[in-house]
């Protein structure tokens, strides 16, 4: 076992319950091993390794004691990994003095402490494909704080030897296969999760014993969103865009595997459209990066989001019926509409945002952009002279034209309003990656903007869903007044937030980064 610090990069996936007798059969293959895996992980009361993306274990592979150290890599899918052999379950910091580690791990010496466990026995295979060696291990177990269990149920595809693609195009054959959902969330951070809300539970004395699936779900009762601030703080273009893709990206991987049901959870139709919510945005932030370096994207990356295009109008239909179930519905009801209200028929099967999120096309889509960004390079910069005043000037343009079009906004027709918003939202969600965007002049006024108009777009597609889903005239003729009215209002209110664009510069607060 090496003592030396290593480059561990490997993909994740949950495996569905309904995949896992195909993928133990097709296991049988290509196994060359079992291991019995039970590690102890640790951290400080505070949780200051975990808020640090650094990982502390001592884990028992068979019968050998190793002490491991995690340590964030270079990109999403890499961690820096330093093992040590040990005699016992005995931790000895000391072994990190000269080391990688040293500095995040010495200072807390004194307050680490066990926080929870793993469980685990995992099939091993080692596969050779396009000249490289590679890792997959299923793993079969559960993570365990306080008498509370998760279950795990993932497949992991390691490179040990070779090039970034071929693990991709390994783990694109097994998840096209056999339907698994790409998994960001490591063991250490669904134990930290666990963790702590066993020690919630133990705060107020809770004393009902919740099986694995109710822990599950109360794991992921909140959409996954980007950390506040969450700028790039590099004048890297290369590393820029592809650090603000990546975090984009991770939005979308992330509440995409919880709108499929990872760890089997069944959320609420309510939880179900934050999931998908919060999952548009990610693509919008996604498409938003994209657009500002388009004359620099190489031809993976234009490819990539070419074909996402697709399934962002589907999910788009998908969070519109939501906002009219959800939020206008109850509206029209409150303020005296004729009821029942109607009942939305179940979508089809290609617009139902369950099937869509979870289908192999689109998980596989999922894996083909991680990978056009972990793989790099991203973008084609040879005889760009100055690209640095390039982007500032591109953001510049962008505000002028969003400025221009903002002074007549009542006046202009339904679809260059939800253009104008558009363009709100690519500017916003650019400009919060760059260092300065933590001034919250512009910010703010953006984010109003785009929320003001959002609802006044929102009643846009209310109006034409009551036309044709309407139960009765009555019911049809009470909507039609009711949202005329509140186009009007709320659109005299983004008018307002508009107005104050004229106070701000971009080209101020990008000269600072």
């Amino acid at each position: 076992m090496s003592t030396l610090a290593v480059l561990e990069q490997e993909l994740k996936f949950f495996v569905p319950e309904n995949a896992r007798p195909g993928l133990l059969n097709a296991f049988d293959a290509v196994r060359t091993g079992r291991i019995s895996l039970n590690a102890i992980y640790f951290d400080t009361p505070e949780r200051e390794l975990a808020l640090n993306d650094i990982a502390l274990r001592l884990r028992k592979e068979n019968t050998q004691w190793v002490q491991t150290v995690k340590l964030p890599g270079p990109d999403t899918l890499s961690r820096i990994e330093i093992n040590h052999p040990r005699p016992g379950p005995e931790l000895d910091l000391d072994l990190y003095k000269g080391t990688d580690a040293e500095a995040a791990l010495l200072p807390h010496a004194g307050r680490i402490q066990a926080r929870y466990q793993t469980n685990i026995m995992r099939e091993l295979a080692l596969v050779q494909h396009a000249g490289s060696e590679l890792e997959l291990a299923y793993d079969v177990g559960y993570i365990e704080s306080q008498g509370l269990r998760l279950p795990v149920n993932e497949l992991e595809v390691e490179l040990l030897q070779g090039d970034c693609p071929a693990m991709f195009e390994v783990g694109q054959r097994w998840l096209y296969k056999h339907g698994l959902l790409l998994e960001l969330r490591s063991k250490s951070e669904r134990g930290d999760a666990l963790a702590g809300l066993a020690e919630r539970r133990l705060a107020r004395a809770a004393s009902e014993v919740l099986q694995p699936e109710q822990v599950a779900a109360a794991l992921t009762r909140k959409a996954y969103q980007l950390a506040k601030p969450h700028f790039v703080d590099t004048r890297d273009l290369e590393q820029f865009y592809r650090r603000s893709a990546s975090m984009s990206l991770e939005q979308v991987i992330r509440n995409a595997a919880l709108l499929a049901g990872v760890d089997g959870i069944r959320p609420s139709p309510i939880l179900q459209a934050d999931y998908l919510a919060m999952m548009r945005v990610g693509l919008r932030r996604l498409r938003s990066c994209r657009k500002l370096f388009k004359l620099w994207l190489n031809a993976g990356e234009g490819y990539a989001n070419t074909r996402l295009t697709h399934y962002f109008d589907l999910f788009g239909k998908a969070r519109d019926h939501d906002m009219v179930q959800l939020e206008i519905t109850p509206l029209l009801l409150q303020a005296g509409m004729p009821g029942p209200a109607p009942q939305i028929e179940p979508a089809h099967v290609e617009h139902d945002p369950v099937e869509l999120a979870a289908a192999a096309e689109f998980q596989s889509l999922l894996l083909s952009n991680l990978q056009s960004l972990v793989c790099g390079p991203a973008l084609d910069l040879h005889g760009v002279d100055n690209p640095e005043h390039l982007i500032e000037e591109r953001i510049t343009r962008w505000f002028n034209t969003i400025q221009l079009r903002s002074q007549r906004f009542a006046q202009i027709s339904q679809e260059k309003q939800h253009r104008l918003r558009n363009r709100i939202k690519s500017l916003r969600y650019c400009l919060e990656f760059l260092q300065s965007a933590d001034d919250e002049g512009l910010h703010k006024v953006l984010r109003e903007c785009q929320a003001l108009i959002g609802a006044v777009t929102d009643v846009d597609v209310a109006l034409q869903w009551y036309g044709q889903h309407a139960v009765s005239p009555e019911q049809a003729q009470f909507a039609r007044a009711w949202l005329t009215q509140a186009r009007q209002t709320r659109a005299a209110q983004a008018q307002r937030a508009l107005n104050a664009l004229g106070q701000h510069r971009p080209e101020q607060r990008l000269a600072r980064h």
